[in-house]
């Protein structure tokens, strides 16, 4: 494989909600939700997310290892522009190693925000994920938000699908996905695949596809 295996894991209410009206920070998965969610990174190179995603929860998700923080962390990568960063964000204190790939090319990491790799997003997600295929980032796990999962999308490189789906009906516009515009194909070509589906104890649905 030349490009690096994407996966996009995220938790979404019935009506394809992933953060509530007022659009502060959601964790919808229970308990049962972040037990499949560690599952899934554990065998991850690196995680990635949007800076917006960032600002709003300040933290990333830790692997854990019978029930104490793993000492193997994926790569937390974020994606994005870091205007309004904070070092006092608990992220920037996790156990982790945390890389940049900075949009804006004119504002390099100034602040030194404990990022140990920034790169340059070359463009498209296709370059830049060859750019990190070669520091050996083979799995990587898309964890939001909605600009970064449409992006993915967009170019047709997410290759599984593991959502978490929470009896809940939000409403609102916050959609995994934005809403469909004039420049939104994602190509009548795309199938999916169940591989699984697991119910929980919890009332979620955890539901795993592949493409075809």
């Amino acid at each position: 494989m030349n490009q690096t295996k994407v996966e996009l894991i995220i938790a979404s209410s019935i009506d394809g909600r992933i953060a509530f009206p007022d659009g502060d920070a959601t964790n919808f998965g229970s308990y049962e939700d972040k037990k499949i969610l560690n599952e899934c990174l554990s065998n991850l190179d690196a995680t990635i997310f949007g800076s917006g995603t960032l600002k709003a929860h300040q933290s990333t998700f830790l692997v854990k290892e019978n029930n104490y923080i793993s000492t193997k962390q994926p790569v937390s990568i974020v994606a994005g522009n870091i205007n309004n960063f904070s070092k006092e964000w608990l992220y920037f204190k996790q156990p982790i190693k945390r890389w940049l790939i900075n949009s804006n090319n004119s504002n390099k990491n100034k602040n030194h925000y404990f990022f140990e790799k920034e790169f340059s997003f070359l463009g498209n997600w296709e370059k830049t994920l060859k750019l990190i295929k070669k520091e050996g980032i083979s799995n990587i796990g898309l964890l939001g938000g909605t600009k970064l999962i449409n992006a993915f999308i967009q170019e047709n490189l997410i290759d599984e699908i593991k959502i978490t789906i929470v009896p809940k009906i939000i409403g609102g516009k916050f959609s995994w996905i934005p809403p469909l515009s004039k420049q939104n194909n994602y190509g009548r070509s795309q199938n999916w695949i169940i591989k699984s589906v697991k119910e929980l104890n919890t009332n979620e649905i955890f539901i795993h596809y592949t493409r075809r």
